[in-house]
């Protein structure tokens, strides 16, 4: 890695969460499991439950209850960015996805872990409570002809990722009847494990509960670190008010964001998020010409700590 590439750390949101994720760390690592612990101590505040017990010791494949799954994705990309502060590897920017702007915001400084956490827990509950069914669906196959088609069953774009790889939102039951029409014409799809309509007008119901949250007791800081907008594309001096609820019910259209870091110059794209979806993201919209890279640290094959290991040498630490 040359001195002057830059240092982008990704963060992902919802539809990146299992159980386990992050597990050889905590069980090895004593600042993420420090770090863990201290969200932990949130978590069994506002809910009454073990942030911990529900990623290691529930024996349950399926993670989807957005009360935990919402702060345990921002308390594991918090943890794993603690244990890259430690050694010594921090980034020049950050570029969080939906939730994942969340814990990019810790890194860049706007707020503190704890109002980071909370704030999950709160948006979490505001979703809840008004219990829209709905869901995610992640689509191989180009855009364009399948848009008459999810537009015909009421669906949203979520999110453009890269070229022929995009996201639909919306109801339950018309993700259903969209996903047997892709089963008809043999289109790969993959459900996200999400019960509500993120990013879609179909969520609005739930932003007055959580914008009256974070008016009434949050104070955003400035960056202090360069903070990339996934819904702006674009480096932000200063995020508004009800930023963090933009991030969760906005488009969001990844190769811009790319495009915007890579006219920053050579980048080193290490994804914070829990199952690498990030840095393969950034892979795909990399043009040919590019020497930025990308570096997955956590995935479901919980080869954390080997990853770790690599990133350190590649970057001469």
């Amino acid at each position: 890695m040359k001195s002057n590439d830059n240092i982008v750390f990704l963060f992902s949101g919802q539809g990146s969460q299992y159980r386990g994720m992050g597990e050889k760390l905590f069980r090895q690592d004593a600042v993420f499991r420090n770090s863990l612990e201290q969200s932990d101590v949130i978590v069994r505040k506002q809910l009454n439950r073990s942030l911990i017990d529900e990623l290691y010791y529930v024996d349950q494949y399926q993670f989807d209850d957005l009360l935990i799954t919402h702060p345990a994705i921002v308390a594991v990309e918090i943890a794993m960015y603690k244990v890259l502060q430690g050694k010594g590897i921090n980034p020049d920017y950050v570029a969080g996805s939906s939730l994942g702007e969340f814990a990019a915001g810790v890194v860049s400084g706007v707020w503190e872990p704890e109002s980071a956490i909370e704030a999950a827990i709160e948006q979490a509950k505001s979703i809840v409570r008004n219990d829209v069914p709905g869901g995610m669906l992640a689509v191989i196959h180009e855009k364009k002809s399948l848009e008459p088609l999810y537009l015909k069953h009421q669906l949203f774009l979520a999110a453009d990722n890269f070229e022929g790889h995009f996201t639909l939102t919306g109801l339950s039951q018309h993700l259903d009847a969209f996903q047997t029409e892709l089963d008809k014409r043999d289109i790969q799809f993959l459900r996200l494990p999400v019960n509500y309509p993120f990013h879609s007008p179909q969520i609005e119901c739930s932003e007055h509960n959580f914008t009256y949250y974070t008016a009434s007791t949050l104070s955003l800081a400035h960056p202090d670190t360069g903070f990339v907008s996934g819904v702006h594309n674009k480096e932000l001096s200063q995020l508004p008010e009800n930023y963090f609820w933009e991030a969760i019910s906005c488009y969001m259209n990844f190769p811009a964001m790319v495009k915007y870091l890579e006219n920053k110059g050579v980048c080193r794209y290490i994804d914070v998020g829990p199952s690498g979806t990030g840095a393969t993201f950034v892979k795909y919209n990399l043009s040919p010409s590019s020497t930025s890279q990308t570096f997955q640290i956590m995935t479901p094959y919980k080869r954390e700590l080997e990853q770790l290991e690599i990133l350190q040498k590649s970057l001469g630490l």
